[in-house]
């Protein structure tokens, strides 16, 4: 109760998920303290410190891998202070998802979601330093998204994580905001010869970087290309609105839906378990009336929660739904392909989602074509009640983290 009060107090919304039997068990009742923010910070050992500055002052080319944790720790400003004195470019991992949007060094995203100007700075590094990253196989890439043979620092503020889901040469148990502080003190000021990541020509490079080069568009006349659709509706949509996904093949679209920061984006992605994100929508709804809020969710997710448009209605929650519909379970259609399977059980026809939920007073809409999408934009723009968007997308384009994974397994084989 007492993480739940802590989170919430800079206006962030909490889920306290409690088992039955402590909904209905009967304690005294007793005031909570919230625990004041510098009682929770913690500093990593002095000689870790001064290991983790020496390496860095060797280090050419450092890469910081930002997480979840960082945010947390509102370790953003001390740490681009941190890479401009050192000389090192920034990327996240999916849950810090755009925290460092308007830094000229931001990679964005690395592991399963990066984009090919990250992706070559990201190979050039010669010391990693990872803040409140837990490196797991999306952050990584299954080991592969970092480069081998450098030496990698950890911050990390329980020591338990420290190595679970990848090496660490390095460890600073201690909370972002107060490692990143203590490396400031520690580390001197490099000049730019000592900087060859901070340009002028990395900074236009990464700037004028168009994601839409990444791919070659997989339209039909019938249905759009997933990720196109997805830029296309990232430029119609307020810039301040939530994304909040589900699970699926269709999860490939995140990269190319633009964010304010962590605090606006939120997956049900982590069990990889389908149908999970339409209450953590309905949610970050109810608890942020003052922006729109838009839910991002497979054909597939959406079949099982159909019923909840019926919540959406009568709790007249403020939600634009987005059903990215390729006729399929998306994730599953492709595994059984890569595997020469039977597919048949994975597709079912095309469900036309919009009359449904037009039968719940929704607004609604169904996109075949961006041209369709584009006349959306007053709708989008300004969301002013419940709304669907049922998109026609391409089946035939593979969320690259689903081959990521097939061919994870075929190595271990």
């Amino acid at each position: 109760l007492t993480d739940a009060i802590n989170w919430t107090l800079p206006g962030r919304c909490a889920a306290l998920l409690l088992p039955m039997n402590v909904q209905f068990g009967s304690v005294q009742a007793q005031p909570v303290q919230a625990a004041p923010a510098a009682a929770q910070r913690s500093g990593a050992r002095p000689a870790a410190i001064a290991t983790a500055a020496a390496l860095l002052a060797k280090s050419r080319k450092p890469l910081f891998v930002v997480g979840l944790g960082a945010h947390r720790a509102g370790a953003r400003e001390a740490i681009q202070r941190l890479a401009d004195k050192v000389g090192a470019v920034v990327a996240t991992s999916l849950k810090a998802k755009d925290m460092f949007n308007g830094y000229p060094y931001n990679l964005g995203l690395i592991g399963s979601f990066s984009h090919g100007a990250g992706r070559r700075l990201m190979d050039q590094a010669d010391c990693i330093v990872t803040f409140g990253a837990g490196l797991n196989q999306r952050t990584t890439s299954y080991g592969t998204a970092l480069p081998e043979g450098v030496p990698l620092i950890q911050v990390e503020s329980v020591r338990a994580h420290i190595g679970r889901w990848y090496h660490a040469d390095l460890a600073l148990v201690g909370d972002a905001l107060s490692v990143a502080d203590q490396l400031l003190q520690a580390s001197a000021t490099k000049a730019d010869a000592d900087k060859p990541l901070h340009t002028d020509e990395t900074r236009r490079r990464l700037a004028d970087f168009d994601m839409a080069s990444e791919f070659e568009p997989a339209h039909t006349p019938r249905t759009v290309d997933p990720r196109t659709l997805a830029l296309e509706i990232s430029r119609l949509l307020p810039p301040d609105c939530n994304a909040v996904y589900d699970s699926g093949n269709f999860f490939q679209v995140v990269p190319y839906v633009a964010g304010l920061s962590p605090q606006h984006y939120k997956s049900a992605h982590d069990f990889s378990s389908i149908g999970m994100g339409m209450g953590t929508a309905m949610g970050y709804a109810v608890g942020t009336p003052d922006r729109a809020t838009v839910f991002f969710v497979g054909d597939g997710s959406f079949l099982m929660n159909l019923g909840e448009l019926e919540t959406v209605a009568r709790e007249d929650v403020p939600l634009v739904i987005v059903v990215m519909n390729d006729c399929a379970y998306g994730a599953e259609l492709h595994y059984l392909k890569m595997r020469d399977a039977p597919v048949g059980k994975s597709v079912f026809p095309d469900i036309d989602f919009a009359p449904i939920a037009a039968g719940f007073e929704l607004q609604t809409a169904t996109v075949r074509t961006l041209d369709e999408l584009r006349a959306l934009a007053p709708l989008l723009r300004k969301p002013q009640a419940q709304v669907l968007i049922d998109c026609k997308i391409t089946a035939s384009v593979m969320a690259p983290f689903l081959l990521e994974t097939v061919e994870h397994e075929r190595r271990k084989h």
